[in-house]
């Protein structure tokens, strides 16, 4: 791709010293890096070399496909004066489209290999094409020692461009690499077959089987005999059964490809299953209509690619595709009506030349605008690009309603403004851990950035490379681009988050199963054993078992030390004793910042205990200050959640906030419990970092369904709230 700042590339744009590695050199920055000949004339040699050898490459890229449409005209007028012995040999499609096609991709993408196999499979069956046609017309209008040299490459020619359009094209299509390592036999196999086949036919000692007329053949081998002749009417189904195989490697790359290469895979393989499907219910029938169908056929495979390239933005060309459409025709158009204008003024008007052509240069300038637009909103409808900003939103949130998660959304949208603004290339880039980038197309080098902003937060950067778009229509399709990357950043912690969760309980589950079998299982064992012995000793010797009931009592008393350890990891006791505001009431006594606990009334404007009441024995025989009865009821995973927070919370304050208090709220409103720690200590830095602390207060909160965030406390200091559902959600 070429930088975003230009809407054309140049030729070079791609070309072989883009990235060169004189690019970054050492003399990059040199003391001549901005001097007169930096970008003039006067630049180095090897760049210069470089562009004129990509110049001289495309003038013979070009004029070698210009003669391959000459070479099939010819053929084709050889073959009328022939009658039935080259009937298959009129205007060949393969050799009118292929080289065309090829030569205009390579003119923008020379470094792939696609387009140099189509260029070359047009030029070489074009040049096929011409010497089997003039090998007949020379045998009986022009016979002379000439003919055998003109007739010996049309026996063996065909034999590279077929093969490499039926076998090798669909293993490499679209970007010239095979799907896998297993492909290789497949792709060695052509090749063999091209090689071996070719050589055979091009030593036959009497080629008429494959001419169709007797002419000798100077280099043939008389030891060969009929073999060639025999491999000739055999090598039909080796062809077809490498074609298929090729077919079905383009299926394997579908299954496996991206949703955009599947839209750009799609048109070819379809042109590959006529092509191959009619093939094998052919095979071995030579009439002349039926090898003209199957040849006609073959002309579907260009046009597939050619479909690719105008329709999903195969190779990147569609702006070029787009505007020399419009500017070609308008060209065009222009000419004919200015030239048709000037030829009926002076056949009306004879002897007014001057004010003829000035008065069809102002109808025809006058025309021109118009037809532009006109002739834009057409090529724009073939290219499916919607220029005006608001059809094109509209026709984004229709297609991100059908995405299946905010990511599939994402990938969609970008597919849709880069369709929308004619871009090589259109990328978003989602800030966070992990970062995330979604990529349609190439973005090259230098694309344009644009900073994705939801409600006022930065989300993202949009980065759109070879389209220069209004602000208007950039503002539109950035406010779109900026919801879907704040989802997809959600759905991504979420998940991440989940996925730490769920790691977590399993630890956590491990760990317990460590300490029963380790510790708890041991011990009750051994007091099993020394409670069997003390039985057995009872009777002979009854002053030896209170020495084993004594260890039984020091062995279980360490025991119900070890399981109110592993109990109070699970759930804080002081819950139970005090409550959620009472446990974090005595946890905030210890030393540092002073700690209050407010709960204010519930949402439902209960005021608690009566008034005069200082207390009260909930349920759970637990003492309750006469506010904190807002609180009462809240189930036990809520309430072991939020002490965790506001416990995590106020350890943070203590030891890095340098604050003097800190003010804890439970609020009960309706459905959820709303917890916050604000303090008046420093505040966040200017980059804060999630640390392990953090990232366990959100994750407590998740885990039950809740959120957990933490920013600047209003006045300075800061804010951690917490949000908990009383469901508790999986």
């Amino acid at each position: 791709m070429t930088p975003a700042d230009h809407d054309d590339p140049g030729p070079g744009a791609d070309g072989p010293g883009a990235n060169g590695p004189g690019a970054n050199g050492p003399g990059a920055n040199g003391p001549g890096a901005n001097g007169p000949g930096a970008n003039g004339r006067g630049a180095d040699g090897p760049g210069r070399a470089r562009v004129w050898r990509r110049r001289l490459v495309l003038a013979v890229v070009w004029t070698a496909a210009v003669a391959s449409l000459a070479a099939v005209v010819t053929a084709a007028v050889l073959a009328a004066q022939l009658g039935g012995l080259a009937d298959t040999q009129g205007l060949d499609p393969i050799g009118l489209m292929f080289p065309l096609a090829g030569a205009f991709l390579i003119s923008r993408r020379p470094r792939l290999l696609i387009p140099w196999l189509m260029w070359a499979t047009g030029v070489v069956w074009s040049a096929y094409s011409l010497l089997f046609a003039l090998t007949g017309w020379m045998y009986f209008h022009a016979p002379g020692p000439l003919l055998p040299y003109v007739a010996w490459p049309a026996i063996w020619l065909w034999l590279l461009p077929v093969p490499a359009f039926t076998g090798i094209m669909p293993l490499l299509f679209p970007d010239g690499r095979l799907p896998s390592r297993r492909w290789r036999p497949v792709l060695y196999g052509n090749l063999v077959l091209m090689a071996g086949h070719s050589l055979l036919l091009g030593l036959s000692p009497d080629p008429s089987f494959e001419l169709g007329v007797p002419v000798g053949n100077p280099f043939g081998v008389a030891a060969l005999g009929r073999v060639p002749e025999v491999v000739e009417s055999w090598i039909g189904p080796p062809m077809i059964l490498l074609c298929l195989l090729g077919v079905v490697s383009l299926g394997f790359r579908y299954r496996a490809a991206t949703p955009e290469v599947r839209r750009q895979i799609i048109w070819y393989f379809y042109a590959m299953v006529i092509f191959v499907g009619y093939w094998i219910a052919s095979a071995g029938n030579q009439d002349t209509f039926i090898i003209a169908v199957r040849v006609f056929l073959a002309a579907g495979i260009p046009i597939a690619i050619i479909a690719a390239v105008l329709r999903h933005q195969l190779y990147g060309i569609r702006l070029i595709l787009n505007r020399t459409l419009v500017y070609g025709t308008l060209a065009v158009g222009a000419g004919l009506t200015y030239s048709a204008l000037i030829w009926t003024s002076n056949s009306l008007a004879d002897g007014y030349g001057a004010a003829a052509g000035l008065a069809s240069a102002m109808v025809t300038g006058a025309a021109f605008h118009p037809v532009r637009l006109r002739l834009q909103r057409s090529v724009d409808r073939l290219f499916n690009v919607e220029r005006d900003p608001y059809r094109a939103a509209d026709l984004l949130s229709r297609t991100v309603q059908g995405a299946g998660d905010p990511a599939g959304a994402l990938a969609e949208a970008i597919s849709v403004v880069r369709t929308s603004l004619v871009a090589r290339g259109v990328g978003v880039e989602v800030p966070g851990e992990p970062a995330l980038s979604f990529v349609d197309g190439e973005l090259g080098a230098r694309p344009r950035s644009v900073e994705l902003t939801w409600h006022g937060e930065p989300v993202g950067r949009l980065r759109i490379a070879g389209a220069r778009p209004g602000r208007e229509p950039l503002d539109v399709m950035a406010k779109h681009l900026a919801e879907l990357a704040h989802a997809v950043r959600l759905s991504t912690d979420l998940r991440d988050s989940h996925e730490r969760i769920s790691a977590t309980r399993d630890e956590e589950r491990r760990r317990l199963g460590r300490e029963l079998h380790d510790g708890l299982g041991p011990t009750l064992t051994s007091v099993t054993m020394t409670l069997d012995e003390a039985r057995r000793r009872l009777e002979r010797d009854p002053e030896s078992v209170e020495e084993l009931l004594v260890r039984v009592r020091e062995e279980m008393t360490s025991t119900l030390m070890s399981v109110r350890e592993l109990v109070d990891g699970l759930r804080p006791p002081v819950l139970d004793e005090l409550g959620l505001a009472g446990a974090l009431r005595a946890f905030g006594q210890a030393p540092g910042p002073r700690v209050e606990v407010t709960v204010p009334p519930a949402a439902d404007g209960s005021e608690g205990l009566p008034a005069g009441s200082d207390g009260v024995l909930d349920g759970a025989d637990r003492v309750l200050d006469g506010s904190d009865r807002a609180l009462d009821g809240l189930p036990a995973a809520v309430e072991t959640a939020a002490y965790r927070i506001v416990q995590e919370a106020l350890t943070n304050v203590r030891r890095h906030a340098q604050a003097t208090s800190a003010l804890v709220t439970l609020r009960r409103e309706a459905g959820e419990l709303r917890v916050s720690v604000a303090d008046d200590g420093t505040g966040l830095p200017g980059e804060p970092s999630p640390g392990v602390g953090l990232t366990s207060m959100r994750e407590r909160a998740a885990e039950i369904g809740g959120t957990c965030a933490i920013g600047p406390r209003a006045g300075g200091g800061t804010e951690v709230t917490a949000v908990l559902p009383l469901t508790p959600q999986a």
